[in-house]
């Protein structure tokens, strides 16, 4: 029975790591709301969870220089396009397969009003909560 519960407990917490990941974040494009060295409890969820107005962590493009981007969503598949990402792309709503991504600090974000459309399938996770500081996680580097 002991055998039982441990690998119980192993299982759970493998599933958890899965899940839920504590990054921290490394610049200001999402001032005010989060500022660098904020660490954020982040979870994986499939598309159809995503909402606008969440703070989502996403795949950076190659040429940016780091792993992962901190941005909000601020257009969904179908989604009217933002005016102020209307310039940088074609279309007047959001298409299939595609998000649009903002950052809070407009001035100091790389963001859709200069990439255009993120791939939906880049979206890593998405924010549930600011931790306290201090603890400890994965850098997320923020690149205005």
């Amino acid at each position: 029975m002991l055998l039982v519960a441990s690998c119980a407990s192993a299982l759970l917490i493998v599933r958890l790591r899965a899940t839920y990941s504590v990054i921290r974040v490394d610049g200001d494009s999402m001032a005010p709301t989060l500022t660098d060295g904020d660490r954020l409890l982040v979870r994986r969820v499939a598309a159809s969870a995503l909402r606008r107005g969440q703070i989502a962590v996403v795949r950076a493009p190659r040429f940016v220089g780091s792993t992962f981007l901190v941005k909000r969503i601020a257009g969904l598949p179908g989604d009217p396009v933002p005016l102020s990402v209307a310039p940088v792309v074609a279309e007047g709503r959001v298409p299939v397969g595609n998000v649009v991504l903002l950052g809070d600090n407009s001035e100091g974000s790389y963001d859709s009003r200069d990439h255009g459309y993120f791939p939906l399938a880049d979206i890593h996770a998405i924010t549930r909560r600011r931790l306290s500081p201090g603890y400890a996680g994965l850098s997320v580097k923020e690149t205005a």
